[in-house]
């Protein structure tokens, strides 16, 4: 059985206790988790499944858990928190002749009265219910509200993310190539490597990059490494995942001297986010947020859903979109210890997309920001001419992307 550190034990033995009770209430034996995020949430390991399935089994009564791996990965499921090495079993490599596949290995293992998470991949969830099991969001209601160990985590996440948009405005200029975006991000990553004692590349993941107009109306596009950024509002993307904790931090920045109407625009951005942010309070319920941003917009001829595209925001944790849902539609109501992104943006596809997205823990005060250290104004995101090093820089970034 794995040694954690004392918060961390303090923390997954609070997570244990949640769930079983969620459980024993909803008259739940057990619960099987297979979902990698839901996996590592309860258990503190990382792995990478591919085509071989993990299921974790937990015993809403006992607390007694069992695991079931790929014999490849025995070894290294015994650092399962609460799990004793001989309740690890495995079964043979995928796909396995018959009487020695996963699902045979599975079923002595279940109970009668059984639920497992809704992020099983389809083919295992069909299974599951095909001998008695049923989904149950228990663990998504658990996750959503984060404990103040979480948080610390989310905020450690989000400061690389901020210094992240940071470090790649003070690299940009009129005519830089996306690939200098991204190689910012690779550095952003090699100072994460040198600066966490415990890093783990399959927990630990960073975006950051441009988003150039107009491609910046298309928010989950894919940039061109050889596109330039020239005239309009670009956006810049910082997603940073920490020891598995997700934080995003997003501002748009002019390279060029906005417009009269590019001004008036990006304040009316700013002017949504502001609204959103003043309602961030335990008790207010999420879709009455993004109703409210979408009727500001409204009023002043952008609340038009094709025009908006995204929610107001999302929360975050192990995933970088998860409940709680601030958009119309939701029934989610704010707690103190949720984590959302606020992220109201306008987008034009002819011109560009205006978006400033923060990662934000709520309090029993309000909200607390965990990518504040972010520039916000427009003064600092339009970006002054560049300096002959940084065009440098970008010739030789640009060299050895075509070679």
């Amino acid at each position: 059985m794995a040694h954690f550190e004392q918060p961390r034990q303090q923390e997954m033995a609070r997570r244990d206790q949640l769930l079983r009770n969620r459980l024993l209430e909803a008259g739940i034996q057990q619960y099987v988790a297979s979902g990698t995020e839901s996996i590592y949430y309860l258990s503190g390991i990382s792995y990478e499944p591919l085509e071989r399935p993990f299921f974790l089994l937990l015993d809403a009564a006992s607390g007694k858990r069992k695991l079931l791996v790929p014999q490849l990965e025995h070894a290294h499921l015994k650092q399962a928190w609460n799990v004793a090495e001989e309740d690890v079993h495995s079964y043979r490599e995928y796909p396995a002749p018959a009487g020695q596949r996963w699902e045979d290995a599975l079923i002595p293992l279940l109970c009668d009265r059984f639920a497992f998470d809704p992020a099983t991949p389809l083919h295992h969830a069909e299974f599951m219910q095909s001998v008695g099991g049923r989904a149950d969001d228990a663990l998504d209601r658990i996750r959503m509200v984060k404990s103040p160990w979480e948080i610390a985590k989310l905020a450690r996440a989000g400061r690389y993310a901020a210094d992240g948009v940071n470090q790649l405005l003070r690299g940009v200029y009129d005519g830089v190539s996306v690939a200098e975006g991204y190689a910012t991000g690779q550095q952003l990553l090699r100072r994460i490597i040198r600066e966490e004692p415990d890093f783990d590349p399959l927990c630990t993941r960073v975006l950051l990059a441009p988003w150039p107009a107009p491609l910046s109306a298309q928010p989950h596009a894919i940039p061109q490494l050889s596109q330039r950024l020239k005239d309009g509002p670009h956006v810049v993307i910082s997603v940073v995942r920490l020891d598995g904790y997700t934080a995003e931090c997003e501002r748009t920045f002019f390279t060029r001297e906005p417009t009269a109407a590019q001004r008036e625009r990006f304040q009316l951005m700013g002017e949504a986010r502001s609204l959103a942010m003043s309602m961030l309070r335990p008790g207010v319920a999420c879709g009455e947020i993004d109703e409210k941003v979408n009727d500001f917009l409204q009023d002043r001829s952008f609340g038009d859903w094709r025009l908006r595209l995204h929610r107001c925001g999302h929360g975050l944790g192990l995933g970088n979109h998860e409940a709680p849902w601030l958009a119309q539609g939701s029934a989610d109501v704010l707690q103190a210890g949720m984590v959302v992104s606020i992220e109201p943006g306008i987008y034009l596809a002819n011109e560009g997309g205006y978006r400033h997205s923060d990662t934000l823990a709520i309090t029993d005060e309000g909200w607390i920001n965990l990518t504040g250290q972010a520039a916000v104004e427009l003064e600092a995101l339009t970006i002054a001419a560049a300096k002959p090093a940084q065009r440098m820089k970008g010739y030789f970034i640009r060299k050895m992307v075509s070679a």
